[in-house]
């Protein structure tokens, strides 16, 4: 017999193979795949910003995909599921091919209706949020990615100073979920320390971090890699002190700072070091 947990993952992952589809069409007919994923990233980099904001501070809704046992990690893990991959796949799909507004009233219609059903199923719950709100906000977000890519094509500098960041951003708050699923840290004050406030503090130190981050390696080259190595250590020192973050075999932190700015390092070169791209290129 079937557990009630399995059914659960279902949905789930049913809606990931249609987006790996999506998302694999995209990238096989792109022009220039650097650029396809940098823009991936960036919409991941505001769709975390916004989960950041309506759940982890103001638990606008809840996610119950049943992947992981405990249910502050299995929520985090379904708003990773969908902000990482669902949203910015179908993002990246309409911007890439040039789709126009019956596409993305399409679209919009389309996770309207997966919020519904997913609440129907008991997989999603909604507390303030209202589902209009999903349809409105990611109908408005697909007519602001067309005007982002424009101003990205154009090499606009702050356009392509925010996708820098962002890419630092997404993956410091990647590693980080990961190190916490395996219990490997957990931030949060230690007489208070709960996954709740775990996902208060972590997304808010990654943010600083990876502008501070983004400052360094934009300013610097390797002496900026090697500042921001230190600081990253220092700041994570000083919460290890303070009591603000538990880690559990340390070795796990400079492999994650190597990680992060071997990343960065790659996608400054993405961003910075290749040619503009044509228009006319999805």
């Amino acid at each position: 017999m079937i557990s009630k947990r399995k059914v659960k993952k279902y949905p789930y992952l049913s809606l990931g193979i249609i987006h790996f589809i999506m998302v694999f069409f995209t990238f096989y007919k792109s022009k220039n795949r650097k650029r396809s994923f940098i823009l991936f990233l960036s919409y991941t980099g505001f769709a975390y910003l916004f989960e950041y904001f309506v759940v982890i501070l103001n638990r606008g809704y809840v996610y119950r995909p049943k992947f992981l046992r405990e249910k502050n990690l299995d929520h985090i893990f379904g708003s990773i599921w969908s902000q990482f991959f669902y949203v910015p796949t179908t993002a990246l799909f309409i911007s890439s091919f040039k789709l126009g507004w019956k596409v993305k009233v399409f679209f919009s219609f389309y996770f309207f209706c997966i919020e519904r059903l997913f609440i129907s199923l008991g997989i999603f719950k909604t507390r303030w949020w209202k589902t209009g709100y999903t349809f409105l906000l990611i109908l408005v977000s697909f007519f602001a990615n067309d005007l982002w890519v424009k101003l990205f094509n154009q090499r606009n500098p702050f356009v392509l100073w925010v996708p820098f960041f962002q890419t630092i951003q997404v993956t410091w708050m990647n590693i980080s979920f990961l190190l916490a699923a395996l219990k490997k840290i957990r931030y949060g004050p230690m007489a208070f320390r709960s996954w709740e406030k775990h996902f208060i503090v972590g997304p808010a130190v990654g943010m600083v971090i990876s502008l501070l981050i983004t400052w360094q390696l934009f300013r610097d080259g390797i002496v900026g890699k090697i500042r921001s190595f230190f600081l990253m250590l220092f700041v994570d020192s000083f919460l290890i002190k303070q009591g603000l973050l538990k880690v559990k075999k340390g070795f796990f932190l400079p492999v994650s700072y190597s990680l992060i700015l071997a990343t960065g390092n790659l996608f400054h070169r993405w961003i910075y070091q290749t040619p503009e791209i044509e228009k006319r290129q999805p």
